[in-house]
């Protein structure tokens, strides 16, 4: 490989594998499909599951050129999607035995092998380059096939897996089970030289990776970012390092919050929704027996999230990975400080885990949404200090694999988008031990009422947060005498009682917003995934000759009187529930009109308030359900019902219910940096 200012240089000539015309017999990249043996039959077949990978290699590294590091995406996703959509049995009904996944038959018995370079030449590109039937999106899959090539070319290795369940592969999708990273991580003992590959899912013909060198980078956004975390905490051999991108780390706190569904759905289920939306493998016919045992295990997961109710329990804690100490690789974790999919304290959590296992972790955070910073569905790119998101990622993989010295040596910590200008600047401060007060100037009793409360997100955000309370908020202000970063998890300590004990769950919100009299400039999605863009260079990112170029551009931002910086929900059902999951297990049962003290975690975010502008914090019934919400909360169990749905499964909004709040125990603290932020390229 060549190494020019840190970077690897482009060594191969680029081929468009998306064509099912394509041969590797006339490409200097070689596109084949491998079958990974892992060690468990959760199909019942009596054989081991194999997993499909698809790589992509340098012709040079699989002739004995050189030995090629290896990037790796783990990604549900790209095998297909959506076509699967089976009707679950009803809520409380399903009976399934997990133990029944973890069946360890014996291995295959190997008949020969074969090499890397026949296995190329006997490649059918269909393997990665297909299309479903009946495809709502009409899509062509392996999808991301192309988001590598700048890697590819520059002579990286790329190896790509949707995993169990899904398409080519066997087994069942069993999302966020250990199983599912088990799977994924079989892979990395391949590239390694320590576990069985076949060319094919029949022929039992041995094929190795010879070519790799060992050192595997993983990457990839939301799903496949949590894969690359799961993967990690296994503590593999191998595996150097990741960059997640807006990757959940908890499960739990990913669809719940302190005791209560937050809302980022509006039914139990989502683990087995996401499941049910990745198994490729279930769009061809695979027998009434599979199908109809993965309806059962599908059932049964959603059960379990109904049974609990936003509670910790042990279906959680079997799928909990914030709080291991075992990782053993670096990371760069990225993430959107406004994105509302995958809430920015899931990037907290995850450093936690790296800094509690020792690691070297480096975070990038934006304040885009649910995107990376170089998309490869909009073909852009965005500049972070002298370089764009793609050349660091070169920079880090080079330094991480290849042990190359080089520019990201010299990142902080840190590195943050402001929210002001939209500048990266460099940090070394989070979760300061230095922070800013904000205590009510009132100091008595009130009662704040959740029956004509606004639930909907785009009600909240035009009629509760105006500056003033009402019977359905609280608000209290703060001015900022001079300029205020907020860098970590505010904090809300808040003393509460309710008469209505009886009804669940209690719903209690509460929202940081700054405001200003005259508009300022603000990144502000309203709750969607992605900020608008504009274009500072068309095509003017060279991602290698023949690789298709990106667009430079930068995110827009908007004038607004009002931005929220942060936001939080919890059940007053649960007065002991802390920012760790495990904290949020169901308790003793809270008495009528008993006082109770309360910490409120909200989002974190890296954030400055200007001088002049002033803080309010809201305490509300509903915060962080979407639209959606309200028309379900307007319907009878016999409509919902008649519409299709299963109303067991609908989460359940209280709305006939009011809390108490004594303001003289209650305030708000936040973390604040305690020197100013300077520019990451000065």
């Amino acid at each position: 490989m060549i190494i020019h200012n840190g970077m690897a240089q482009q060594i191969v000539h680029y081929s468009d594998a998306q064509t099912l015309s394509y041969s590797n017999a006339e490409s200097d990249i070689l596109r084949f499909a491998v079958y990974v043996e892992t060690d468990y039959d959760t199909d019942l077949d009596g054989k081991p599951d194999l997993v499909k990978a698809l790589i992509q290699l340098p012709r040079p590294a699989a002739e004995g050129e050189y030995l090629a590091p290896v990037i790796f995406e783990a990604r549900p996703y790209i095998a297909g999607m959506y076509l699967y959509q089976p009707t679950l049995h009803e809520a409380g009904t399903a009976s399934f035995d997990e133990n029944s996944l973890k069946q360890m038959p014996p291995k295959r018995i190997p008949s020969g092998s074969i090499s890397t370079l026949n296995a190329a030449l006997q490649a059918d590109p269909s393997d990665w380059f297909y299309k479903f039937d009946g495809d709502f999106f009409d899509l062509q899959y392996l999808g991301n096939l192309t988001t590598y090539d700048d890697l590819l070319v520059c002579g990286y290795a790329v190896v790509q897996s949707a995993g169990l369940g899904t398409w080519g592969s066997e087994g069942i999708e069993c999302c966020a089970d250990p199983l599912e990273a088990e799977a994924f991580k079989c892979i990395i003992e391949w590239l390694t030289g320590m576990r069985n590959a076949y060319s094919d899912r029949t022929s039992n013909l041995l094929i190795a990776a010879d070519w790799s060198s060992g050192k595997i980078g993983m990457t990839g956004r939301s799903y496949a970012g949590a894969m690359a975390f799961e993967v990690a905490s296994t503590g593999i051999t191998g595996l150097e390092t990741i960059v997640p991108v807006a990757g959940p780390a908890s499960w739990y706190a990913y669809g719940n919050s302190q005791g209560i569904s937050s809302g980022l759905y509006d039914s139990y289920g989502y683990i087995p929704t996401l499941a049910a939306t990745c198994a490729s493998r279930f769009f061809a016919h695979t027998g009434e027996e599979l199908e109809s045992r993965y309806r059962s295990y599908l059932s049964w997961l959603r059960d379990q999230e109904i049974q609990l109710a936003g509670d910790y329990g042990q279906y959680w804690a079997d799928r909990e990975y914030s709080g291991c100490s075992t990782i053993k690789a670096s990371a760069l974790i990225v993430q959107g400080l406004n994105d509302v999919m995958v809430h920015p304290d899931q990037f907290d959590r995850m450093r936690n885990a790296f800094l509690r296992s020792g690691c070297e972790v480096k975070a990038l955070l934006h304040q885009n949404g649910h995107v990376t910073p170089a998309n490869e569905q909009t073909k852009t790119d965005i500049l972070i200090g002298h370089h764009t998101y793609t050349e660091w990622l070169n920079l880090w993989f080079t330094h991480c694999l290849l042990g190359v010295e080089n520019d990201v040596s010299n990142l902080p910590s840190l590195c943050v988008q402001s929210n002001l200008d939209g500048i990266f600047l460099k940090s070394e401060e989070w979760n300061t031990d230095n922070t800013f007060c904000m205590e009510p100037a009132q100091k008595n009793e009130v009662t704040i009422h959740a029956e004509n409360a606004h639930m909907a997100n785009s009600a909240l955000l035009e009629n509760t947060f105006n500056g003033r309370s009402g019977p359905d908020r609280i608000i209290w202000t703060a001015h900022a005498a001079g300029p205020l970063t907020i860098c970590g998890t505010p904090v809300l300590h808040i003393r509460v009682k309710t008469e209505d004990t009886d009804k669940k769950p209690l719903m209690i919100g509460a929202v940081l917003v700054d405001h200003a009299e005259s508009p300022f400039p603000s990144f502000v999605q309203a709750w969607a995934e992605v900020l608008d863009q504009e274009v500072m260079a068309e095509n003017g990112i060279n991602r290698g000759e023949g690789v298709l170029p990106y667009s430079l551009v930068q995110w827009k931002q908007t004038m607004h009187n009002r931005k929220i910086i942060a936001y939080g929900v919890m059940d007053l059902h649960n007065p002991d529930a802390g920012y760790e999951p495990e904290s949020a297990v169901s308790s003793k049962p809270i008495a009528k009109g008993t006082w109770y003290d309360y910490t409120l975690y909200l989002q974190p975010n890296f954030y400055t308030v200007l001088p002049g502008h002033t803080l309010e914090m809201y305490i509300v019934p509903f915060c962080g359900f979407s639209n959606d919400s309200a028309f379900y909360d307007t319907r009878t169990e016999e409509e919902l019902t008649e519409l299709g749905f299963d109303s067991k499964a609908i989460i359940p909004i209280t709305r006939k219910y009011s809390f108490t709040v004594d303001l003289s125990h209650t305030c708000a603290v936040f973390p604040v940096a305690k020197e100013t932020l300077l520019p990451l390229a000065p």
